[in-house]
């Protein structure tokens, strides 16, 4: 319900703050489709995605960018050990599978500089970076393919069986191209890192460090409005 309540006053967000600032300011929406990897090293998966975004252009070589990621369920196995607490527990050490799925959802905001022509430009190719920081939300499920006593059990890495919601902070940096398709209207493709900037513990996470490592490849569109003025 949580996550529900983001998406939506995110996306009222997209369709408000346009007509705040329309007289004063050049603004795009953009969306896009992807393909993301998880890199952390102990649960990696690859899922398609979809992006919705907002960018404002005070200036030609500046803009301010806003976009919320949501992404399919990524999917892992690992083969984990339990060890007994006591020397008299037998079997002292039980080898078992743990299926794993991770949700994530992901918002960003930040600056994007055009490294040549502008926002606007509608005669050539287009390069681009960004920076920003971000807020990565997921959901983590993890099933054992045995039964495991706790009590008397010590499983590998503290996991545990069940369901669980992490969020992480992160550092989001881009580079991209862009061209133009006909007036007000532009294709881009981009590519992404979330580097996680905060790593509290969850036991539903294999790994908690620098976990999760994403990246990913994106390609969408992005149209202005409100681009009546001169350059």
């Amino acid at each position: 319900m949580q996550k529900k309540n983001i998406i939506f006053h995110f996306l009222i967000f997209l369709l408000l703050t346009p007509a705040a600032v329309q007289a004063q300011i050049r603004y795009s929406l953009t969306t896009d489709i992807s393909a993301m990897r998880n890199f952390d090293g102990k649960q990696p998966f690859t899922v398609p995605g979809q992006s919705v975004g907002l960018q404002w252009h005070p200036d030609k070589r500046y803009s301010l960018y806003s976009y919320f990621t949501y992404h399919g369920h990524g999917r892992y196995l690992n083969n984990l050990q339990a060890n007994a607490k006591q020397p008299s527990t037998q079997p002292q050490v039980i080898n078992f599978a743990n299926r794993s799925e991770m949700r994530l959802h992901h918002l960003s905001v930040g600056v994007k500089k055009w490294l040549n022509g502008s926002f606007r430009n509608t005669e050539q190719l287009t390069l681009y970076l960004t920076g920003g920081f971000g807020l990565i939300m997921g959901k983590a499920f993890n099933t054992f393919n045995v039964a495991v006593d706790t009590s008397l059990y010590t499983i590998q890495d503290n996991i545990v069986s069940g369901s669980g919601d992490f969020k992480r902070l992160s550092l989001d940096l881009s580079a991209g191209l862009e061209y133009p398709m006909g007036y007000a209207f532009f294709i881009f493709s981009e590519a992404r890192v979330m580097i996680p900037t905060t790593s509290y513990p969850s036991n539903y996470l294999l790994k908690n460090n620098n976990a999760p490592f994403l990246g990913s490849l994106n390609i969408g569109v992005r149209i202005i409005f409100n681009d009546d003025q001169e350059e």
